[in-house]
């Protein structure tokens, strides 16, 4: 296996990086793994340590089964050729410090769970200013701030490497008015657009093409 990088941009929002060798080696994949994604929210002055930690939990849970059903969409429209495990049997990660605090290898969480690969993401919801103050500063100086931010970052990772396959990274700002979680669902259905197991998609289709022709 090569780990030499090769660097793809996307657009201004999405960069994508991939070893060399990428369909050679995703094509020896039956089964992955979309894990409990780590995330990091707005936290607000209000909120107790208790309080923060359940909504944190319950975002995760949440964000896990949107990317799960994402990929499953993909599955079930021909774009993606992989079998995708189900959400229930890696949601008690979730549950998991030794998870959380990433002291758990990604090649012994394809182990564990008995798949060729497993797609990690981390999620970052957050609101630099409020909507109150924003709506301030564009009355009084017509300057427009930043309300809302989403930022992703994913990784794919197999049994066989000690360093992801694949990672990406995709982010979302949004201005007064704004959605978050409109933005939100935007990252995802990027994310799993770009994996290399989506081959109508380039340039994996024309790697995939190479590839054949070998």
């Amino acid at each position: 296996m090569v780990l030499c990088s090769v660097i793809l941009l996307l657009n201004s929002c999405v960069s994508v990086n991939y070893v060399n060798g990428i369909i050679p080696i995703t094509q020896k994949h039956h089964a992955i793994a979309v894990l409990p994604p780590r995330v990091t929210l707005e936290r607000k002055i209000w909120m107790s340590d208790d309080h923060y930690k359940e909504i944190t939990l319950k975002k995760q849970t949440h964000l896990h089964a949107h990317l799960n059903r994402s990929f499953n969409r993909r599955v079930n429209e021909g774009r993606c050729f992989v079998e995708v495990l189900d959400p229930s049997a890696t949601a008690y990660l979730a549950f998991s410090d030794d998870f959380n605090q990433g002291r758990v290898s990604s090649k012994e969480l394809c182990k564990l769970l008995n798949v060729d690969a497993v797609f990690e993401f981390n999620m970052q919801i957050l609101e630099p200013v409020s909507e109150f103050t924003a709506l301030f500063f564009q009355e009084t100086t017509g300057t427009t701030l930043i309300t809302n931010q989403v930022i992703l970052t994913a990784s794919l990772t197999d049994s066989l490497s000690n360093a992801p396959l694949f990672t990406l990274n995709t982010s979302k700002i949004g201005t007064l008015g704004s959605i978050k979680q409109v933005m939100v669902n935007k990252v995802i259905r990027r994310a799993t657009r770009n994996t290399p197991y989506n081959l109508k998609k380039n340039p994996y289709r024309k790697l995939y093409n190479k590839y054949l022709k070998q």
